[in-house]
């Protein structure tokens, strides 16, 4: 009978630690549910002011690099110490899970509404894709009357500069005209003078011809009538 007992006492404590093995060779996570002491000073021997769970949103009014300690403000208005290594720009992963944990089951919760949702923004990709071709053809018919336009002005221009080219060339040819006019008319007026002085000249030398004649012939009429 003691034997007995003896073995079941073996076996019980067999099973125990059998037991403790395998708890003990269970995989297990550090928790990211914890708390944050804010006390009154930069030190842990300094009054506790509250208790700070993980993911609170806090404002660092100044970090001492020294004693390791930060000074924050809660949203509700405390204001304390607290750890600086326990800070962080980016929210807790804990309070981002829940987050998306709680858009997914809103997702879930609503499948209606995500293919409503998916097929709404199918339709506006259509007509984003739509009216992107749409512009394209703007921009190009654009582009080329934008061409046509330069293209006109640049002969435009050049018409400009060839007429007042032309303009330049009228003016003086106009100036060489009123030049040969003038010396046309000195050249008429020179020639109407010789012609004058011709005339008047011949008219002299005839008169005097004459006057010459008639004394010439004068002696002779009074030897023929001797």
């Amino acid at each position: 009978m003691k034997k007995l007992k003896v073995i079941t006492l073996i076996l019980i404590s067999v099973t125990a630690l059998s037991a403790s093995a395998i708890v003990a060779a269970q995989t297990r996570y550090v928790t990211d549910d914890f708390k944050v002491m804010l006390r009154t000073g930069p030190s842990v021997q300094n009054k506790i002011v509250d208790s700070l769970n993980s993911g609170t949103r806090l404002e660092v009014l100044r970090e001492d690099a020294g004693n390791g300690h930060s000074q924050v403000q809660t949203s509700s208005g405390k204001i304390g110490y607290m750890l600086t290594r326990f800070l962080s720009d980016n929210r807790s992963a804990r309070s981002r899970l829940k987050y998306l944990e709680s858009q997914l089951k809103q997702l879930r919760s609503k499948p209606g509404e995500l293919q409503t949702l998916l097929a709404t923004s199918q339709d506006e990709n259509q007509l984003l894709i739509v009216q992107n071709t749409q512009l394209t053809n703007q921009y190009t018919a654009a582009s080329q009357e934008l061409a046509q336009i330069k293209a006109v002005s640049a002969d435009a221009v050049n018409l400009s500069q060839r007429s007042a080219k032309l303009e330049t060339e009228v003016q003086q040819l106009l100036l060489q005209l009123d030049d040969i006019r003038i010396q046309n008319e000195v050249l008429k007026d020179q020639s109407a003078k010789r012609w004058f002085v011709l005339g008047v000249g011949a008219i002299l030398v005839g008169l005097l011809l004459g006057w010459i004649l008639s004394i010439a012939q004068r002696p002779r009429r009074q030897s023929w009538g001797a």
